[in-house]
């Protein structure tokens, strides 16, 4: 058996003025909200319980891991990835949802601490297997997280084959507003310009959302990584599409990549979502799969002063690295 390896990442409670600031958005929980490792990444106290144990999952060579910061376009890529691995296997996608097809594996670790009914329409559940169950599994394996990099099992990079897509963090910004209304973690009135203001100072979940994207682009040209923009797929889909099937070591005629693309536009995507909880209104921001495009943070941040914040916090935070987020037309 494989010796255990001790967590090695300090875990702390944040400040009693960031917890209290945090609590009166996140209503549902009732122990100190944590800071993990050195660059601080902003959690539930349940996933500090239980970070040794996902830092100690197994990882099998044939495992393939989509990894992502929330709302960068992860079920977009888990759909292309399971459909190229399986070899198109369209009656299998169909069959069942990508929360049977995927463990994600830290959901868990989020949940309310004060229980709460269901979203209003929802249907479906996030996910069917996570950290607890994920060694009765068979192979191969599709893992979901949202678990940076340095957190996830160190055998990983070296085992299995691991996905990481980023999006631009302004976008990011908005569609993870609109989820954490969607799905209740925050009440419905609140605007987002709080949202923003806590998205600055990283006490969103999974924040802080650069130096997550940066621990992947680090990695990028490790054999088992492949590192994709969500603009990337936006923009040329197809490209992408051939470049997962060399990265799978899989072979697919023109005809069968050109169905794929298909099969993946945004539009087929949002229907067959089986994660679409959304109101009454047709045309609510409030679902899972909202607007499917890239600069769509302009609507948002629609004032002087807030235009002004996301250009600065952009450049602050892309002047110490090489890497650019593709523009999309």
């Amino acid at each position: 058996m494989t010796e255990r390896l001790k967590f090695p990442f300090e875990i702390c409670n944040v400040t009693e003025e960031e917890d209290k600031l945090a609590q009166k958005y996140y209503k549902d929980y009732i122990r100190p909200f944590i800071r993990v490792g050195p660059r601080g990444y902003f959690w539930m106290a349940g996933f500090g319980d239980k970070a040794e144990d996902i830092y100690n999952l197994e990882v099998r060579p044939d495992d393939i891991w989509v990894v992502s910061f929330s709302r960068s376009g992860t079920t977009w890529l888990q759909e292309l990835v399971w459909l190229v691995a399986n070899d198109m296997d369209y009656e299998g996608a169909a069959a069942a949802s990508l929360t049977k097809r995927f463990a994600f594996i830290e959901y868990p670790t989020q949940a309310a601490e004060v229980s709460k009914p269901p979203p209003t329409g929802s249907h479906g559940r996030a996910t069917f297997h996570d950290y607890r169950d994920l060694h009765t599994l068979h192979s191969p394996r599709f893992v979901k997280t949202h678990v940076n990099l340095q957190f996830l099992p160190p055998s990983l990079l070296d085992t299995a084959k691991v996905f990481y897509i980023a999006r631009n963090p302004l976008d990011v910004a908005v569609s993870f507003f609109f989820m954490h209304k969607l799905f209740r973690y925050f009440d419905q009135s609140v605007e987002f310009t709080e949202f923003w203001d806590l998205f600055k100072r990283n006490l969103i979940l999974h924040m802080p959302i650069f130096p997550h994207i940066e621990e992947a682009w680090q990695k990028r040209d490790c054999p088992n990584m492949m590192f994709l923009f969500y603009e990337e797929m936006q923009k040329d889909l197809r490209n992408v599409i051939d470049r997962v099937c060399t990265f799978l070591g899989k072979e697919y005629t023109d005809g069968q990549k050109n169905k794929l693309a298909e099969h993946l536009t945004f539009d087929n995507m949002k229907k067959r979502s089986a994660l679409d909880i959304s109101e009454n209104n047709k045309d609510s921001e409030m679902k899972f799969m909202r607007k499917g495009k890239s600069g769509n943070w302009l609507n948002y941040f629609n004032t002087e002063e807030l235009r002004k914040e996301a250009e600065e916090y952009m450049k602050e935070h892309l002047e110490n690295t090489d890497m650019q987020f593709p523009a999309v037309d």
